[in-house]
């Protein structure tokens, strides 16, 4: 049987693909007027709007605002965090049905990185961080990784992988 490592990725694929600046003024408004609906994403997890507030980096007073239609310029982080939550929503709604995807926030998780405790208490405690573990870990419970840590993760690519010699004929 012959060892081989993994092939070497390359980013050649994406150099041609545009990447939106966050930090551009006209791309910041664009992206803004994404919140209403996020705002909605939210609250189909039953979530106060002091926590939705937490979890958007934003004050309370500017997520009534917005409520009522009054948008704001939204930060580079404010915009990251919107991206992170709707990616956390995406995958719950395709692991979960309704139901449980609504009450996956405030229900106690014993997987890494929430330890026990809910992921609502995780992300208010770890900000954008914890919004992208949390958005990496339910990715790759959708593609088939269920919840493997960072170490099991980094511990996996450097192993080896077997080419049965029926397949290099």
């Amino acid at each position: 049987m012959e060892v081989c490592m993994r092939p070497q990725l390359t980013a050649e694929p994406l150099l041609n693909q545009q990447t939106v600046n966050i930090n551009d003024p006209k791309e910041a408004a664009r992206l803004s007027s994404a919140l209403p609906a996020v705002i909605q994403m939210l609250e189909q997890f039953h979530l106060t709007r002091e926590d939705q507030a937490i979890l958007l980096g934003v004050s309370t007073r500017t997520l009534q605002r917005a409520v009522h239609g009054d948008l704001p310029a939204l930060s580079p982080d404010q915009i990251t965090r919107m991206s992170f939550i709707t990616g956390i929503y995406k995958a719950l709604h395709i692991l979960f049905n309704d139901a449980t995807a609504s009450g996956w926030f405030k229900r106690p998780n014993r997987v890494y990185p929430f330890l026990g405790r809910t992921p609502l208490d995780y992300l208010r405690q770890t900000g954008i961080p914890g919004l992208q573990d949390t958005r990496r870990l339910l990715d790759g419970d959708r593609s088939g990784q269920f919840s493997s840590t960072p170490a099991s993760r980094v511990a996996a690519e450097q192993l080896p992988f077997q080419i049965s010699p029926d397949l290099l004929r």
